[in-house]
């Protein structure tokens, strides 16, 4: 309940709360890599219009998701949060496969790598979907940075950046290629900007190249 001062999402008079300080933090550093500054904003596990969602326009408006600038990714998000009810379970899978078919179409129409920004606090119930979400989207222009905020048990997280184990498919399918970076935002919050840049960023260029490779593509 964003009214409940022990919640990440508290809205209180002149505090800023912790999901907040995320996407400032987290915005500074990927915003200048965005031409046009207009970016799809997305919401998951959330009563709207009574029915709980777990992929939804935080504009409301499906025909235009995207919102200008990092103060409209804010003033995006607290415009939701007061008309919502955030609820469970919490769903990556619906989030990550619209984002992978939002990537699609910009390579085609833009020639643009795609970023996805997962901010979390750290719980997932569709552990199986999303895993075969990211498999899927092995050959698609895109990387997904989760930054979980709070302290919470971050292992799922771990898991999904698969730096150790590689994801495998329900159908057993092994993924291509690493397109996922795991940032744990309270270990860097109060740290120097570029400590935190450099974590957020350590592993895209990597994953930019490797996809390249698999899909035959050289820059012009």
């Amino acid at each position: 309940d964003p009214r409940d001062p022990r919640s990440l999402h508290y809205i209180g008079v002149d505090s800023i709360n912790s999901y907040e300080k995320c996407i400032r933090a987290v915005g500074e550093i990927l915003c200048p890599y965005d031409s046009d500054q207009m970016f799809p904003m997305f919401g998951f596990g959330a009563k709207v219009g009574g029915v709980v969602n777990h992929c939804f326009p935080l504009t409301f408006n499906p025909q235009a998701p995207c919102v200008h600038g990092l103060e409209g990714m804010i003033g995006a998000y607290r415009n939701a949060l007061a008309q919502v009810q955030l609820s469970g379970p919490t769903l990556f899978s619906q989030v990550i496969n619209e984002t992978s078919r939002i990537a699609q179409e910009s390579w085609v129409e833009e020639r643009t790598y795609t970023i996805l920004l997962i901010i979390t606090d750290g719980i997932i119930n569709d552990m199986q979907d999303t895993k075969d979400a990211i498999v899927a989207a092995g050959r698609i222009p895109l990387s997904i940075i989760i930054v979980g905020v709070g302290n919470a048990d971050f292992t799922a997280m771990d898991v999904l950046d698969a730096d150790d184990v590689p994801l495998v498919s329900r159908a057993g399918y092994t993924m291509e290629r690493d397109l996922v970076q795991f940032v744990p935002f309270n270990q860097f919050a109060n740290q120097h900007y570029s400590v935190l840049a450099a974590e957020v960023l350590d592993e895209v260029p990597r994953q930019l190249v490797e996809w390249a490779e698999l899909n035959g593509v050289r820059p012009n």
